[in-house]
């Protein structure tokens, strides 16, 4: 993401939906200084701030990357139950495989009754081991709530690794006892592994696929 780019679509949003930046800052809750930083490119905002200009009006991927037109069309807003919700990475659904959150490029996708949920946030599925159930470009919405995982449950698990990296596995889980899990594919070619919980970073749990219909 181009910052000056951003901090200009900023400014146009602004002016088209308010008198003045201090109207515009009150808007979203926060202090005029506090809304300079944004405007002048000197910080990009978080999906909280992101979720209150998207209720203005704004298309988020237009503001964040140019893409489609400035306005929503009003007959489209979602005024409660919606939420913009971060696309963070692609994960592998067979070998792991290493990735990095690029916080330059992130896009988000305005999703529908997940507010309820904390912190919600898509990754893309990549590899052919969980077909049909998760095919390769599927968006998969997890949360960190690791009491609802149970058997069988759909999870993307984050290994430890070196510092700075993670490598992602979206698979099946079956937990064997306190100390280890087993990952497991729906595709038999891919045998189940055994880890040890102690190699794990975090176990989130898949709760929304949403594929596109070609």
């Amino acid at each position: 993401m181009d910052r000056n780019l951003f901090s200009k679509r900023l400014l146009e949003f602004c002016r088209t939906v308010s008198p003045t930046l201090t109207d515009f800052a009150s808007k979203l809750g926060m202090k005029p200084q506090a809304l300079q930083k944004y405007v002048k490119g000197q910080r990009l905002p978080l999906p909280d701030i992101l979720n209150k200009i998207n209720k203005l009006g704004c298309n988020i991927n237009w503001l964040l990357n140019g893409e489609g037109e400035m306005l929503k069309i009003s007959g489209v807003i979602q005024k409660s139950r919606s939420k913009l919700v971060p696309v963070l990475a692609e994960v592998e659904c067979g070998v792991p495989l290493y990735n990095q959150i690029n916080q330059e490029n992130l896009k988000f996708i305005e999703t529908p009754d997940v507010s309820h949920y904390s912190n919600p946030f898509f990754v893309i599925a990549r590899g052919d081991s969980m077909r049909p159930y998760i095919n390769p470009g599927d968006h998969l919405l997890c949360i960190d709530d690791f009491q609802r995982i149970k058997d069988g449950s759909a999870v993307v698990v984050n290994f430890k690794t070196v510092p700075e990296t993670y490598s992602s596995n979206a698979k099946l889980i079956k937990f064997l006892d306190d100390e280890r899990i087993v990952l497991y594919s729906v595709n038999t070619k891919f045998p189940p592994v055994i880890y040890k919980k102690s190699g794990i970073y975090k176990i989130y749990k898949v709760v929304r696929i949403i594929r596109e219909v070609k």
